[in-house]
């Protein structure tokens, strides 16, 4: 009985000493340290230290640019879940202002992209735009303007299936795909009257294929509205972002301000601003004009009615 008993004490030692015999891992979790860096050089923009944020790191096969899986790390990188094999990689914030990213699963298809501009910012262009009869942009299709989009690429990064190093280490560096530009505007004339100064600007890139570096080939004009306008002065400055100058199409960049007096007359001008958008490294445009805003009328402009209030009854659920 005790032969027995010795017996079975060594069989269930033995399967003990296999069952706690450490193994390496199949998948090399958490043992990819994404080392990043974000490029803060950037005309006419300064970086804010908490940009740009919650980065996806997104990798695809190599060679058949198959989707395989995505992982989140802070702006200055950190621990990933990766994939081994030859893999591409695609690095990009999560928030980045008015930018977008559909088709975030395609290599060939994920786009940056921004949103067309309100109605209520529409219909302050649209009857002017409307009433033009020259070969000028027809402004149909506007976007609000980028907001500056983070992004790294790295190509055929061999991850082995087992690391036999403490960590398997992936560099890069996220530049912005977004330009900032700067508009100067001078020679105004009656800058006491005007209430609000909006602008449009034609000939842009629409959209920006994020993991292949290309941009949209239809023009989109940009919709923004001035930063700083000093009443009693006879200039004002702005800025806007745009993913870049839309050259393949032919249309130029036209500049379009529209002025609101403080009775709510409109004025625009139009400037044809290709040339400065070409061989620009400042980024800076500058209007020297010959903008006249009149002293509104007494008694003109707009003259608003409000009707009697009528009651209504509703039944409410509770």
């Amino acid at each position: 009985m005790s032969r027995v008993r010795y017996i079975l004490l060594v069989a269930v030692t033995a399967l003990l000493s296999v069952a706690c015999q450490r193994r390496p891992m199949e998948e090399n979790y958490l043992r990819v340290y994404l080392d990043l860096k974000i490029d803060r050089e950037i005309t006419n923009y300064e970086v804010g230290e908490s940009e740009p944020g919650l980065m996806r790191v997104v990798f695809f096969d190599a060679v058949t640019k198959e989707y395989l899986s995505h992982d989140f790390v802070s702006h200055n990188g950190g621990y990933i879940f990766a994939p081994y094999g030859d893999v591409d990689m695609v690095v990009y914030n999560l928030e980045a202002g008015e930018t977008f990213i559909r088709n975030n699963y395609s290599w060939s298809n994920m786009e940056a992209y921004t949103d067309e501009i309100s109605e209520q910012q529409r219909s302050r262009f649209t009857r002017y735009l409307q009433s033009r009869v020259d070969t000028r942009p027809s402004y149909k299709d506007i976007r609000v303007t980028p907001g500056h989009l983070f992004v790294a690429r790295e190509h055929n990064i061999h991850i082995p299936r087992h690391i036999t190093e403490d960590v398997f280490i992936i560099q890069a560096t996220a530049k912005t795909i977004v330009e900032s530009w700067t508009v100067e505007v001078n020679g105004i004339v009656g800058m006491e009257w005007v209430g609000s100064v909006s602008m449009l600007i034609s000939g842009q890139v629409g959209t920006h294929f994020v993991a292949t570096k290309t941009d949209s080939t239809e023009p989109i004009a940009l919709y923004f509205d001035v930063v700083s306008a000093q009443r009693r002065s006879a200039a004002m400055t702005s800025r806007f972002e745009t993913f870049g100058r839309e050259k393949t199409s032919g249309d130029v960049a036209l500049l379009s301000i529209l002025f609101i007096d403080i009775q709510g007359h409109p004025y625009m001008y139009n400037f044809d601003v290709s040339d400065q958008m070409e061989n620009n490294p400042e980024q800076h445009i500058v209007i020297n004009g010959d903008i006249n805003i009149p002293k509104p009328e007494i008694g003109s402009g707009f003259k608003p009615v409000v009707d009697d209030w009528k009651e209504h009854e509703y039944d409410i659920d509770i």
